[in-house]
């Protein structure tokens, strides 16, 4: 299974854990294959850097951005998306397209509200859980 994780589902697992870390310890066991895009992986390391100097660990951040670029898959978005309400969340869309993934996971409502895109589906970290362990 392909899948794309949100920036913020990212963050969250790596520094706090619950559902969130288990979708990233889900996906470093090789339950599914985390696809991203250049940008994505930018936004990832970016985020990474910023809450790990505000909260004292940046050992974290570095760990989390060698697994990132070592192990995801990167792709180049083919598919151009401008339906999403916040014009930032298209780099997710048009990834999960492009690199053939089944999902999207993410907290975020403006990524949420879509449900569906192409074939792609819009799940929370927890629904993307009870499909993974039914």
């Amino acid at each position: 299974m392909r899948v794309v994780v949100d920036t913020n589902v990212v963050i969250s697992g790596v520094f706090w854990s619950g559902t969130p870390g288990r979708i990233l310890e889900g996906w470093l066991a090789g339950a599914f294959l985390l696809v991203v895009t250049a940008a994505i992986l930018e936004e990832y390391f970016e985020v990474l850097d910023r809450v790990a100097a505000r909260i004292g660990r940046t050992d974290l951040a570095s760990h989390w951005k060698t697994s990132l670029f070592d192990h995801a898959e990167m792709v180049t978005p083919t598919y151009d998306y401008d339906g999403c309400r916040d014009p930032d969340d298209a780099m997710f869309v048009e990834c999960a397209v492009s690199g053939g993934a089944s999902h999207i996971v993410s907290g975020d409502d403006d990524l949420l509200t879509l449900k569906s895109v192409e074939d792609v589906v819009v799940l929370t970290p927890a629904q993307f859980l009870d499909c993974q362990n039914p």
